[in-house]
C-alpha cells in the first residue's frame, strides 16, 4: 500500500520542482549564466550536489523536513540548469 501512494507523491514532487524552475527562469531571466561553459559547469555541479544529498530516515517530520529543505531545492536547481543548458544551445542552434 505504501508504494501505491508514494509514486503519485513523488510525480508530483518532482513534476513541482521542475514548474517552480521554470517559474524562476521566466520570472527572473537575468539569473542565467551568459555563456555557454558557465551554463555546464551549473549543469554538472547541479547534478554533482543532487547526488550527495541525503535523505533523512527516522520520524516522518524528519523526512518532510529534508524532502523540503534539502532535496526539493536542490532538484529545483538542477533542473533550472537543464533549462538554461536547453535555451543555450537553441541559441547557439539559431545563431549559426
Amino acid at each position: 500500500m505504501l508504494r501505491a501512494v508514494a509514486a503519485p507523491s513523488l510525480f508530483a514532487f518532482v513534476a513541482g520542482a521542475g514548474l517552480l524552475a521554470l517559474w524562476i527562469d521566466v520570472r527572473f531571466p537575468k539569473l542565467a549564466p551568459r555563456s555557454l561553459s558557465r551554463r555546464v559547469l551549473a549543469a554538472a555541479s547541479a547534478l554533482l550536489v543532487l547526488e550527495a544529498v541525503p535523505v533523512l530516515g527516522g520520524s516522518a517530520a524528519a523526512v518532510y523536513a529534508s524532502l523540503f529543505a534539502i532535496v526539493l531545492p536542490m532538484l529545483v536547481s538542477a533542473f533550472l540548469a537543464a533549462v538554461w543548458l536547453l535555451r543555450a544551445l537553441r541559441d547557439a542552434q539559431l545563431n549559426a
